[in-house]
This record gives C-alpha cells, sequence and structure tokens, in this order.
C-alpha cells in the first residue's frame, strides 16, 4: 500500500503544472497598452507562449505585431 502511495506523489509531482500569476499577466499587459514603449523592455525575452492564460498570449501576441508595424496598441486599435 505504502509503496503505490509513493508511485502516486511521484507521477504527480511529474505532473505539476508551472507557476503563475494571471494578475501579474494582466498588469504586464495593461502597462505595454498604455504605453507600447514597455513592450520593448520585455519583448526580448517574453514570448507569447511564456503566458499561462491562452487570451493573455493571444493579446501579447497581436500588440506585439501591431507595435513592430508602427501602428498604436490599445484595447480600441486591438478590437479590429
Amino acid at each position: 500500500m505504502a509503496e503505490a502511495l509513493r508511485k502516486i506523489e511521484t507521477s504527480e509531482a511529474l505532473y505539476r503544472s508551472a507557476p503563475n500569476n494571471i494578475e501579474a499577466e494582466q498588469a504586464l499587459l495593461g502597462a505595454v497598452l498604455v504605453n507600447n514603449d514597455a513592450f520593448y523592455r520585455v519583448s526580448d525575452f517574453l514570448k507569447p507562449q511564456h503566458f499561462f492564460e491562452p487570451l493573455h498570449r493571444k493579446i501579447y501576441e497581436v500588440a506585439g505585431d501591431l507595435i513592430r508595424m508602427n501602428k498604436i496598441a490599445n484595447p480600441v486599435t486591438m478590437k479590429t
């Protein structure tokens, strides 16, 4: 019984999800949308796949595409 319990604990440890903080993701996206220059401060090391929330990945990706095209990324321009 103890051995079976140990196997379950070991398998759970192998499949733990990465730590995440939805509020931090939202704050970062808000900063980028308020001031597009903030994107260049994080874009070297922060990629869309680093976001835990799939919607945040998409927002960061679209905002980055707009900013790289020298367009303004804000909630109004991203809606289109």
